[in-house]
C-alpha cells in the first residue's frame, strides 16, 4: 500500500547543498508497527515528512496504493494528509486557543463531516485515549501526557490508514511514555504505524519492524517487505475548510488577545466615526431642509406669474454691463439708454418671460389631476383695492405711502394662520388682520385704519428732525381696538363718470365720491390671525371678494367699452403708444380684470408627493405645447422653497464630500495598521499554520483563516465606529437644541451605517490580503518547527 523507490532529498543552506536522503527504498505492510532509528541528522524526520506529504522529495517515487505521487498537486497532498495520514508530534502541536474537542474535530471539519457526526466521532476518539472528561478544557489545562493523548485522538479521528509518530515520547516521563507506547501498539493492530525515535530499547520493545538510518541511507531493516497486498479503493473528497470554521478559529484566537483586538478595532474605527458623524450631520440638515420644504408648502406654493423675471440672471447682466459703461469727459454729461437697452437685453437673454396664463388656466380647469393634487388653486389679479372709512377717509392705497398697500388677498383658512381673536372670514365682506410672530402691527396699518392719529405722526417726524435719538414708544392695543372695524370698498371704475361718450375722472368731486362710497361694498375686520413667516402686517381679504369686484367691474360701461376697443385708450380717445401707455397698464390702473386672465396662479400642493405630481403635470403641458409647435405657450414657474432647499442641500453635500475626503485619510492609515497587525498575527500563528497543513488544510484554507480574522476586525471596527458615532449624535443634538433651537441636527442614516460597516470590512480584507497570502505560502515543515 505504501512504497518508496529511490527517494532522495536535499536542502540548500546558503551556497551549500546538503543531501539528506540518498536513494531510500522501503515497502510497508498494511498493518505493522515500524520504528525508524537513527541519530540526529540521519534523515529520519525528513523521511517521515515525505511519507506524510508535508515535504516533497527531489527524485524517486512515492507510491500509494499502486499510484505514483509524482503528478500530485497541492490539493492531492492535502487530501492525502487529511484522509490517509494521522500525525503525532513530539511537541503535541495542539492549537492552544481551541478546546480539546475542537482540536480533535478540526480534521473532520476539513473532511466535510456534519456538525453532529463530527462531535460524536471526536468524543469517541477521546474516549479511546481516556480523555472523555476533558473535552471542554483548553490544552494548557492538561498535562504533557494528556496533551499527547489529544494528539493521538486527533490522528485517529478520521480513521486514517497510516499513523506517523515523530518522537511521541520525547517530552514525556517514563511512566507516561509507556502508556503512549501501549496505545500506539494497540493502534498498530489494524493500521500502519511509523514511529521515528532515537531510543533503540523502546523500538525493540514495541515495534514489529525496525529500520535504521545513517547519513540518509538505510543500513538495516529487521523485517523487510517484498510482497504484494490487496489494494482497497477508498472514497475521498477534496478537503475544504468552511468560512464559518475559519471565523471560529480566528475569533477564538482574537479572544486570547482581547486588549490588542479592542485597541486595533478602535484605531480602525476612528475614520468610520468621522465619516459617520459627517453623514449624520449632512443627513440631519438635509432632513431639516426637506421638512422645512414640506411644512412650507402652504406658505411657498408653486407660482406661475404672468411676467416672470430672472433675478440671478439680471444681477449677472448688470455686473457685466457696468464694466462696459462709457465715462464722460470732465465738464460733460452722457445720456444713456438704460430703459430701452435693458428691456431689449432682458428679452434677448430670456430674463423676462411672459407666460400665457389664459391658456394655462384653461388647461388647469380641464384637468382634474390639478384639483386632485392641490389643496387650493389661487388665481391672483393685480388688484389695487380701493378702501375708505365710513366717514369718507381713504384707507387703501395708503395716503401715507401711495406706493404701499395694506390690503392683500389671502386664504385665511391656510394652516399657516393661527387665530388669535374673533373668527376666520367666511363671507366676501369679512376680513382678518394678519400680524407677525411678535404680534406687532405696522404703524402704516394703524395710521391707515385710523387707529393712530396722523397728526401724531407729523409731530413725531418733527421731533426726529430735531433729535435723531428720539424714539417713539410702542403702544399696546387690545384685540377689541382692531376687531369689527368697518370699511367701504369701491370699484376702480367708480372714479370715472361717463359724460357725452367720454369718461371723466371725478375723484376730486367730494359729493360724487361720497355717493360712490355710500353705495360701496361694506367690509369688516372679523378676526386677528398670526403668521410666523410674515414680515409685515396686512388686512387680508378673501378670493371671493376679488371675484365679486371683478364681476361688478365687468358690468360697467367703461369695462365694456375698453374691452371692445383694445387699440384705443377710452380715457383719451387715442391709440395706445405701446411703451408707457399700454392696454395692460390701463386695465391694471382701472381694475379692468378678466376672470380668465389672472396676473399669477398659485398652486398649493396637498403634500410632498402631490407637489411632484403637479410639477410633472406642468412638464406634460409644456411638452404638449412644444410638440404642437406652440413654444410661446410654454410655462415657466417659480418654487422659492425648492430653490432655497436645493441650493442649501448642494452646498451641504459639497462640504460633506470635502470633509469625508479629509477623514478618509485616517481610513488609509488604519488599513496600513491592519496589514501590519495581520502580518504580526501570521508570525504569531506560524505553528498553527503548520498544524492546519499537517491535518490536511489547503493553502486556500490557511489564507481563509487570516482573511476571516480581518473580517472580524473590520466588522468590530465598523460596528464600533458607527455605534460611537450614533451615541455622539445624542449630546450633539441636545447641545444644538439648547443653543440653536434646532431639533435633530444629526441623524444617522441606517443605509449609510450599513455601508460603512461593509466598507470597514472590505478595507480590512484588502489590507490583510497580502499577509494572508504570505501565510498560505509558508512551508508546513518550517512552520511546525517554529515556536
Amino acid at each position: 500500500m505504501l512504497e518508496l523507490k529511490g527517494i532522495t532529498k536535499s536542502y540548500k543552506i546558503g551556497e551549500t547543498k546538503q543531501q539528506v536522503l540518498k536513494g531510500i527504498d522501503i515497502k510497508f505492510r498494511k498493518n505493522e508497527f515500524t520504528s525508524i532509528l537513527g541519530t540526529s541528522g540521519s534523515g529520519k524526520t525528513t523521511l517521515l515528512n515525505i511519507i506524510g506529504g508535508l515535504d516533497i522529495y527531489d527524485d524517486g517515487e512515492l507510491i500509494i496504493d499502486g499510484t505514483s505521487t509524482k503528478q500530485y498537486k497541492d490539493r492531492d497532498w492535502d487530501t492525502y494528509r487529511n484522509y490517509r495520514v494521522g500525525f503525532i508530534f513530539q511537541s503535541y502541536n495542539l492549537i492552544m486557543h481551541q478546546s480539546v474537542l475542537q482540536n480533535v474535530e478540526m480534521a473532520l471539519t476539513l473532511s466535510g463531516v456534519s456538525k453532529a457526526d463530527r462531535k460524536d466521532k471526536a468524543v469517541d476518539a477521546l474516549k479511546k485515549v481516556g480523555l472523555e472528561d476533558h473535552i471542554n478544557k483548553k490544552p494548557n489545562q492538561l498535562s504533557g501526557g494528556q496533551m499527547q493523548r489529544v494528539a493521538i485522538a486527533r490522528a485517529l479521528v478520521n480513521d486514517p490508514e497510516i499513523i506517523l509518530a515523530d518522537e511521541p515520547t520525547g517530552a514525556l516521563d517514563s511512566n507516561t511514555s509507556i502508556q503512549i507506547m501501549d496505545l500506539l501498539k494497540e493502534i498498530a493492530g489494524d493500521k500502519l504505524v511509523i514511529m521515528v525515535t532515537h531510543n533503540p530499547e523502546l523500538a525493540k520493545q514495541y515495534s514489529s519492524r525496525i529500520i535504521e538510518l545513517k547519513d540518509g541511507i538505510i543500513i538495516n531493516d529487521s523485517d523487510p517487505f517484498t510482497g504484494e497486498e490487496e489494494i482497497v479503493e477508498r472514497n475521498t473528497t477534496k478537503t475544504s475548510m468552511s468560512f464559518m470554521t475559519a471565523l471560529s478559529l480566528s475569533f477564538n484566537n482574537l479572544l486570547t488577545k482581547k486588549g490588542r483586538t479592542f485597541m486595533t478595532a478602535f484605531a480602525g474605527s476612528i475614520g468610520i466615526i468621522g465619516i459617520s458623524l459627517i453623514l449624520a450631520l449632512s443627513n440631519g440638515v438635509n432632513n431639516l431642509a426637506k421638512s422645512l420644504e414640506r411644512d412650507s408648502m402652504s406658505d411657498y406654493p408653486i407660482v406661475i406669474d404672468k411676467v416672470s423675471y430672472d433675478l440671478f440672471g439680471a444681477f449677472s447682466t448688470t455686473m457685466e454691463d457696468d464694466s462696459k459703461k462709457q465715462k464722460a469727459k470732465d465738464g460733460t454729461l452722457i445720456s444713456n439708454d438704460d430703459i430701452v437697452k435693458n428691456t431689449v437685453m432682458d428679452l434677448e437673454k430670456g430674463l423676462i418671460t411672459e407666460n400665457n396664463l389664459i391658456e394655462f388656466k384653461k388647461y388647469i380647469e380641464s384637468h382634474d389631476e390639478f384639483s386632485n393634487n392641490c389643496a387650493s388653486i389661487i388665481y391672483t389679479y393685480a388688484m389695487d383695492l380701493q378702501v375708505y372709512t365710513k366717514d369718507y377717509k381713504k384707507v387703501n392705497p395708503s395716503t401715507i405711502d401711495e406706493d404701499s398697500t395694506i390690503f392683500a388677498e389671502i386664504d385665511s383658512k391656510s394652516s399657516k394662520y393661527k387665530l388669535l381673536a374673533g373668527k376666520l372670514s367666511e363671507n366676501p365682506n369679512e376680513m382678518v388682520l394678519v400680524v407677525d410672530a411678535n404680534r406687532s402691527v405696522n404703524d402704516s396699518v394703524l395710521y391707515s385704519l385710523g387707529i393712530k392719529d396722523t397728526d401724531t405722526l407729523q409731530q413725531d417726524l418733527e421731533k426726529i428732525k430735531k433729535d435723531k435719538n428720539y424714539t417713539v414708544d410702542a403702544t399696546t392695543y387690545s384685540y377689541d381696538d382692531l376687531l369689527n372695524k368697518e370699511f367701504k370698498v369701491i370699484l376702480n371704475t367708480d372714479y370715472y363718470d361717463e359724460t357725452e361718450g367720454k369718461y371723466v375722472d371725478r375723484s376730486d368731486d367730494s359729493d360724487y365720491m361720497k355717493s360712490k362710497i355710500d353705495n360701496g361694498i361694506e367690509v369688516k375686520i372679523v378676526g386677528i390671525v398670526e403668521d410666523e413667516t410674515a414680515s409685515a402686517s396686512v388686512v387680508g381679504y378673501s378670493h371671493d371678494l376679488t371675484m365679486q369686484i371683478i364681476e361688478e367691474i365687468s358690468k360697467t360701461s367703461l369695462y365694456q367699452t375698453q374691452i371692445n376697443n383694445k387699440d384705443i385708450n377710452v380715457l383719451t380717445g387715442q391709440k395706445f403708444d405701446g411703451v408707457i401707455d399700454t392696454y395692460d397698464n390701463l386695465c391694471q390702473s382701472l381694475g379692468l380684470y378678466e376672470e380668465g386672465n389672472p396676473s399669477s396662479i398659485s398652486l398649493y400642493p396637498k403634500d410632498y408627493d402631490s407637489k411632484n405630481n403637479i410639477e410633472n403635470l406642468i412638464k406634460e403641458y409644456n411638452d404638449d405645447v412644444k410638440n404642437n409647435g406652440n413654444e410661446n405657450l410654454e410655462i415657466k414657474y417659480s418654487d422659492m422653497m425648492k430653490t432655497i432647499v436645493g441650493g442649501a442641500t448642494k452646498v451641504i453635500d459639497g462640504i460633506s464630500y470635502v470633509l469625508i475626503g479629509f477623514v478618509a485619510i485616517s481610513l488609509i492609515v488604519s488599513s496600513i495598521m491592519i496589514a501590519i497587525i495581520t502580518y504580526i498575527s501570521v508570525l504569531e500563528r506560524t505553528k498553527e499554520i503548520g498544524i492546519l497543513r499537517a491535518i490536511g488544510a489547503s493553502k486556500k484554507d490557511v489564507r481563509r483563516v487570516f482573511i476571516a480574522e480581518t473580517v472580524i476586525e473590520g466588522f468590530i471596527s465598523g460596528i464600533l465606529g458607527v455605534g460611537l458615532a450614533a451615541l455622539l449624535t445624542f449630546p450633539i443634538n441636545i447641545l444644538v437644541k439648547v443653543f440653536a433651537k434646532i431639533d435633530k441636527i444629526a441623524v444617522m442614516p441606517i443605509g449609510a451605517a450599513l455601508i460603512l460597516i461593509l466598507l470597514s470590512v472590505l478595507l480590512n480584507v484588502l489590507a490583510g490580503n497580502r499577509p494572508s497570502r504570505m501565510a498560505a505560502k509558508k512551508d508546513p515543515v518550517e512552520a511546525l518547527r517554529s515556536e
